[in-house]
C-alpha cells in the first residue's frame, strides 16, 4: 500500500504542468480598487480570492482567458487591465501580453499577439491592482473566431508574483489554460486539471478593452430614397438657376 502510495505522489510531482502551478495562501475576499477597463470586456466580479503563479523553478509560464469575438465591440484591441499581486519585496514586474487562436480545445501552439510590459509598485498579496496595458501601437485585427489573451512571464527573475482570480460561485466558470515551459507546449485547463487550486475558479482578472468605435448611423432603404430624392432635387434647383 505504502509502496503505490508513494507511485501517486510521484507521478502527481512529476506532472510537467500541474508540479509549477501555485497560489499564494487565502486571504478572504478583497475587492480590487477601480477603475479598470470598465468599458471593456468584464467576465469577473471585481474581487479577488486568490491568484495563480509558478514556482521560481518554471522558466516562463503562462495563463490565458477565453473571450467571444462576439463580446467585442470591435476587432482591434486598444488596451488590457491586468490585475497582479505578489508575495515578496520585489514589487516590479516585466511580462508580457499574448494573444492566441482559440482551437477547437485550447489556445494555438503559438501566440497571434506578443506586447512586452512593465508594472511598479505590484501590491501585497491581500491586496491587488489593476494596471492597464496600452496594445495601441501593437494592434491588428482580431483573429476570427474565439480567441485567448492573458500574460507569461519569467517566474525565475521576477518570482512569486501572481495574476489574480474571481473564485466567486458562479455556474459558468471562464475557459481559462496554464502552460509553462515544462509543459512540452502543451496546455492545461483550468475547468479540467485535478489541481484543487483551480477547483472554485470562476475568472481570471483580465480586461480586453477594445477601441472605442463611434456610433455610425444607418440610411435604411427609405433613407436612401429620401437622400436620392433630396440629391435629385438639388440637382434641378441649380440647373434652372443657370
Amino acid at each position: 500500500m505504502k509502496f503505490f502510495r508513494n507511485i501517486l505522489l510521484i507521478s502527481l510531482f512529476c506532472s510537467p504542468v500541474a508540479a509549477q502551478v501555485m497560489a499564494p495562501s487565502s486571504e478572504g475576499l478583497t475587492r480590487i480598487p477601480g477603475p479598470a477597463c470598465e468599458d471593456g470586456i468584464i467576465l469577473d466580479d471585481g474581487t479577488m480570492e486568490t491568484a495563480y503563479g509558478w514556482v521560481p523553478s518554471a522558466i516562463w509560464g503562462e495563463y490565458v482567458q477565453l473571450f467571444s469575438r462576439e463580446a467585442m465591440s470591435s476587432t482591434i484591441l486598444d488596451s488590457i487591465c491586468v490585475c497582479w499581486t505578489r508575495t515578496r519585496e520585489d514589487d516590479s514586474l516585466d511580462f508580457e501580453i499574448v494573444v492566441y487562436r482559440q482551437g477547437p480545445d485550447a489556445p494555438g501552439a503559438t501566440p497571434y499577439m506578443t506586447i512586452p510590459a512593465h508594472v511598479d509598485g505590484v501590491p501585497r498579496y491581500g491586496e491587488g491592482r489593476f494596471y492597464e496595458i496600452s496594445t495601441a501601437e501593437f494592434s491588428r485585427t482580431l483573429p476570427a473566431g474565439d480567441w485567448s489573451v492573458g500574460v507569461r512571464w519569467n517566474p525565475s527573475v521576477d518570482q512569486f508574483f501572481f495574476l489574480c482570480a474571481d473564485q466567486s460561485p458562479s455556474d459558468q466558470p471562464v475557459p481559462g489554460f496554464f502552460r509553462d515551459d515544462r509543459a512540452d507546449g502543451e496546455w492545461g485547463s483550468v475547468l479540467e486539471t485535478t489541481d484543487p487550486m483551480f477547483q472554485a475558479h470562476r475568472a481570471m482578472m483580465l480586461r480586453p478593452r477594445p477601441v472605442r468605435v463611434g456610433w455610425v448611423p444607418t440610411l435604411g432603404r427609405l433613407g436612401v430614397l429620401a437622400m436620392v430624392f433630396f440629391m435629385a432635387s438639388a440637382g434641378l434647383f441649380f440647373l434652372r438657376q443657370r
